[in-house]
């Protein structure tokens, strides 16, 4: 927090007319079991010839653990520039940043100064060089405490950024940066170029793009566990990490509004880990990683008022490996173990899918919609890995909108979808099933006038999910999911800023053990949900709202743990030597409910270009079971009290946000 106090700090000694911009923002959410606090700072000014920019972000997240205990995770970063012309070309550049993790407690922290040079209007180049400083535990010492590594170096680094537009129609643009940093013995760097060229002639556009990107990160680590006999146990581990990304995009005009899509996607990452300062004799791991990815996509494409379509046809081939590289160094036995480990993650995948939609108009006020795709995937692995398997997915959509008159729209959309998954090896071939998902979605708006508002939608879902075949002496796992859920909204404008808004929704979802070849099914579970929710708001730029709102959830609990007060033959409560009552603990097949209710409120104050916003609902929740089987005959009526009577909790929840624009 004390970054941000030095930032009001900073802005407080710039005199006041020379801020350009000023933008100081705040706030606060409680959950269920987090408290979050962020805060916002923006401050930009001039003075004696320099441009001044100072940004802060603030953000505390504190989680309540299990034994109450609130466990912190704070991050501040802070970022500051200045820039002072020198010339038509040529100006001053400052630059730092201070970053603060509290979670790992690192604290990075760097200055930097440099020239900016202009070589055209349009081109930029800037050389910097400055010191970087980074603080972050290092390994637990034996005695069992943690030092704090303190590494500090030089730094260097440029940016660039040019475009220019070629007589021929061709635009370029070229831009990167890259710092270098040596914070012995750990060191640093962050290379990007991004280049690319776009052209229009005629209805055609051609559009080329690359990216290149380097970085390296350098951690302390602990030694291996496997090198339990070595004294010192702290190394160096760096993570370089190579990217690049291309891409090509070609827009062809073939016969009136119907246009040829052409593209081509390349992606490409290379990641290496190597140890440094590792002890004598010590055993660690070396590893690369290289995934390679490239996408091909050529359609058609229709676009009219009365009539949109596309139909594209999609092929990508994507495959990733991973090595140990210094086999050389370790003992047969592990080289083996971990090369094994590195292999069951290797993939190689292809993809091959037609991918179609359609917008029509067919008249005044009715239109339809109608999109699909069919997917097939092949997911090759290493033979040590049973992951290996083939997909097929088809899946479709059809919407009808129709406006039916200045008041009333209706819609119906149905959703449809097949799935099969085949797995090649016989560790996984039990696993081959098929989904296949049917959904019917029909909705009314009606609007009688511009004070009230009526939203009804309701929905019809029926998943069914088959094996392929059932191992004998199993039991089949085919399944079903079949689903009803019916929504309302409400509003309704009373007086001038007053508006009445309710809304509400019921779901009803029954699981069961499906009998495909009969299409029957044996109920084991069904879920029910309510959801309501009334809020009274009235006021324009400060606006007040007040509201009840009540969720409420039942479902199948096969093992409900009750206690309850133990009952002695002549009915009254057995106690112990100091008079408190006994309890005791059964577990049954029960339906358990889960009720939340409370009133809500919200406070929004608007004047531009600040803001607040409060909103908070206090949320009383009980849980309580009604109990299924026989339960012992003294305690019966007790145990059924218990279950009745549940559990209480109060869950607050409450959220605010400040903004002040000064």
């Amino acid at each position: 927090m004390h970054r941000l106090v030095l930032v009001l700090a900073l802005a407080a000694h710039i005199p006041a007319g020379v801020l350009q911009a000023q933008v100081l923002s705040s706030g606060f959410e409680r959950d269920v079991n987090r408290y979050r606090w962020t805060s916002r700072a923006h401050v930009a000014a001039h003075a004696r010839g320099w441009d001044f920019a100072i940004a802060n972000r603030f953000v505390s997240d504190a989680y309540v653990q299990y034994d109450r205990r609130l466990r912190f995770r704070d991050e501040n970063i802070l970022r500051l520039s200045a820039r002072r012309p020198l010339g038509s070309s040529l100006a001053a550049q400052v630059r730092g940043h201070l970053d603060w993790f509290g979670l790992s407690r690192a604290f990075a922290q760097g200055l930097y100064g440099g020239l900016e040079v202009r070589l055209s209007p349009s081109a930029t180049v800037e050389p910097f060089a400055g010191i970087a400083l980074d603080r972050r535990p290092g390994v637990p010492l034996p005695s069992g405490s943690t030092p704090q590594r303190l590494d500090a170096g030089p730094a260097l680094g440029a940016r660039l950024a040019a475009e220019r537009s070629e007589p021929g129609g061709y635009q370029l643009h070229v831009s990167g940066d890259a710092l270098w940093q040596q914070m012995s013995p750990r060191k640093g760097r962050a290379i990007r170029l991004a280049a690319g060229a776009r052209r229009r002639f005629g209805g055609a556009s051609l559009e080329v793009a690359a990216q290149a990107a380097s970085r390296r990160r350098d951690s302390y680590q602990a030694v291996s566990f496997l090198n339990r006999a070595v004294d010192r146990g702290e190394t160096v581990e760096a993570t370089v990490s190579d990217t690049l990304n291309a891409s090509l995009d070609v827009t062809a005009p073939l016969h009136g509004a119907l246009q040829l899509l052409f593209q081509v996607y390349l992606r490409a990452n290379r990641r290496q880990i190597r140890t440094h300062r590792a002890p004598e004799d010590a055993l660690f791991f070396d590893t690369d990683f290289d995934r390679r990815a490239l996408d091909f996509t050529l359609g058609l494409v229709y676009d009219r008022p009365s009539l949109a379509a596309q139909v594209r046809v999609v092929s990508s081939a994507a495959s990733e490996e991973r090595r140990l590289v210094n086999s050389a160094a370790l003992p047969p036995s592990e080289v083996a173990q971990k090369s094994s480990l590195l292999l069951q993650a290797d993939y190689d995948e292809g993809i091959l899918a037609l991918v179609g939609s359609m917008r029509a108009a067919l008249f005044a006020g009715l239109s339809v919609r109608l999109s699909g795709s069919s997917r097939i995937v092949r997911h090759d692995t290493d033979v040590t890995n049973p992951d290996d398997r083939d997909e097929v997915y088809h899946q479709g959509e059809a919407g009808v909108r129709w406006q039916v008159n200045r008041y009333m729209a209706a819609d119906l959309q149905l959703f449809g979808s097949w799935f099969h998954a085949v797995y090649l090896k016989a560790a996984r071939s039990a696993e081959n099933n098929v989904q296949r998902s049917l959904r019917l979605r029909p909705g009314i708006r009606w609007t009688p006038s511009s004070r009230t508002r009526l939203s009804l939608t309701s929905e019809v879902r029926a998943t069914y999910t088959t094996a392929d075949f059932v191992i004998p002496g199993r039991r089949p796992t085919d399944q079903s999911a079949r689903e009803m859920r019916v929504e309302a909204d409400l509003d309704q404008e009373l007086w001038r800023d007053a508006q009445l808004r309710i809304e509400g929704s019921f779901a009803d979802l029954r699981l069961g053990r499906l009998l495909w070849d009969a299409f029957a099914e044996i109920p084991f579970d069904t879920l029910r949900t309510y959801n309501a929710w009334v809020r009274l708001a009235t006021g324009r730029r400060l606006r007040v709202e007040l509201g009840w709102r009540l969720y409420l959830r039942s479902d199948y609990d096969r093992a409900a743990s009750v206690r309850y007060d133990r009952v002695g033959p002549d009915g009254q409560v057995l106690v112990d030597a100091q008079g408190r009552p006994l309890t005791g603990v059964i577990a049954r097949p029960a339906r358990r409910w889960i009720r939340q209710m409370g009133p809500t409120a919200a406070f929004h104050w608007d004047r531009p270009p600040s803001s607040l916003r409060l909103e908070a609902w206090a949320n009383v929740q009980r849980v309580y079971h009604r109990l299924y089987g026989d339960l012992p005959e003294l305690s019966a009526a007790s145990i059924h009290a218990a279950a009745r009577k549940g559990t209480r909790r109060l869950i607050p929840m409450l959220t605010l946000a400040v903004v002040w624009n000064l």
